[in-house]
């Protein structure tokens, strides 16, 4: 262990104190922390060299990085003792894939441990094994979920939207592509707020609510680079009689919308957007997520006539089914929590999503957007490393359709030929 005098100052660095603050400072004892990552068990070698490994403090939101050796391994030479997530990726080309799996098919492994208490007094080991699904496919581009205050400062959350972008280098048809929220607290909201009771099911996820993009198998094509906009409610948020005008979003462009068809008709159905087809819903009027951040995922089913498969809410015999939908059906996945401190409220496993992210409260107007990895011949690529904390950034407006620099206009064609008249 090393010795570190702290004074009056301010710790940048998770593994780094600050020295020569002058008199009257205490001591902290740091601590050394091995990583070791190793590929999945059906992999060809277990060490994974090259992962990247990210210690990150839950107090001082703070972060270190380090890239595993040729044994998998990364040792944090100094790290002062206080809370830690510690969380490791691995992307592999379709060659790496192909000597370590035998499947030519480029992958991105993560995963990731739960925050955990790092204390004074010998060396702290910690293993990881690695989880993942294929490159190259639809991914969440943004997710815009946290509502925002009228000019009365009432809230207001019909203007919720997810993007939807095609990641790939070909074109992708989203014909009977589904899209879920998952079932699950995303913090300790009240006293009686508990983590998901289905967080023991490594191979599933629970939703409460699921939506499908209707379409005969190649009706809905998406480029490479281009996306679409599913919004609660398909209006312009800041002009619309029903709206707010403080709201940051116009959709009334939007490709889809989640038309809740009710007889007391309170969900209102926006005349120029198509309608999702609801497949299953537990919510109210609307297709309301939560505003504390709620997990969605975007699958496909083996056939678009699946069997639900409803699993009642342990210990809560009173609430609808959920349906259960396995792992390997799921394209992609967000994670948005209450808080940095709720990582236990994760309702996703890490082969899924090992990260998550959080606002700075609710009604702030803010959105995720996914970050850009490389541009390919003008086309973006996003960053996927199955960890929504280090692909998205918190922004302080959503931009659908755009990166800030590109060009609202990004209407698809089938898009202008599916308006209702």
């Amino acid at each position: 262990m090393s010795c570190w005098r702290i004074a009056r100052c301010v710790v940048p660095l998770v593994l780094a104190a600050v020295a020569g603050c002058g008199d009257g400072g205490t001591e902290v004892r740091t601590v050394p922390v091995s990583v070791r990552v190793s590929y999945p068990g059906s992999y060809a070698q277990s060490a994974a060299a090259g992962a990247r490994i990210v210690l990150s403090s839950t107090e001082r939101s703070s972060a270190d990085t380090l890239v595993a050796d040729a044994q998998g391994t990364a040792r944090f030479g100094r790290v002062i003792p206080g809370s830690y997530t510690i969380s490791a990726s691995r992307s592999l080309t379709a060659d790496e894939a192909f000597t370590l799996t035998g499947q030519r098919t480029a992958v991105a492994l993560a995963a990731a441990l739960p925050a955990r208490t790092i204390q004074q007094g010998g060396d702290t080991a910690v293993a990881l094994t690695l989880q993942g699904s294929r490159l190259g496919d639809l991914v969440i581009k943004e997710i815009y979920f946290t509502g925002s205050r009228t000019p009365t400062g009432d809230t207001y959350f019909s203007d919720q939207f997810i993007e939807l972008y095609n990641n790939a280098t070909d074109t992708l048809y989203l014909d009977s592509l589904y899209i879920a929220d998952v079932f699950g607290n995303s913090g300790q909201i009240n006293p009686t707020s508990l983590p998901t009771p289905f967080n023991t099911d490594a191979n599933a996820v629970y939703a409460s609510s699921i939506w499908q993009i209707a379409g005969t198998g190649r009706q809905r094509p998406l480029a490479p680079g281009r996306s679409i906009i599913i919004a609660q409610d398909g209006i312009n948020h800041r002009t619309d009689p029903l709206g707010n005008p403080n709201s940051p979003v116009d959709l009334s462009s939007a490709d889809f919308e989640s038309f809740n068809q009710r007889d007391d008709n309170r969900d209102v159905d926006a005349p120029n957007v198509p309608n999702l087809t609801r497949v299953w819903f537990t919510g109210g009027f609307d297709w309301l997520w939560t505003v504390f951040g709620p997990g969605l995922i975007v699958f496909r089913a083996p056939s678009t006539g699946f069997v639900l498969d409803t699993v009642r809410v342990p210990g809560s015999p009173t609430l609808q089914p959920r349906v259960r939908i396995p792992n390997v059906w799921v394209i992609d996945a967000f994670e948005g929590l209450q808080n940095g401190g709720s990582g236990s409220y994760k309702r996703l496993t890490a082969a899924l999503d090992a990260g998550f992210v959080f606002a700075t409260g609710t009604y702030t107007s803010e959105s995720f957007r996914r970050r850009t990895a490389a541009t390919i011949g003008g086309r973006r690529v996003l960053q996927d490393r199955n960890n929504s904390g280090e692909d998205f950034e918190r922004l302080s407006r959503p931009t659908p359709r755009t990166f800030d620099e590109v060009p609202r206009s990004n209407l698809l064609p089938w898009r202008a030929a599916a308006r209702r008249p």
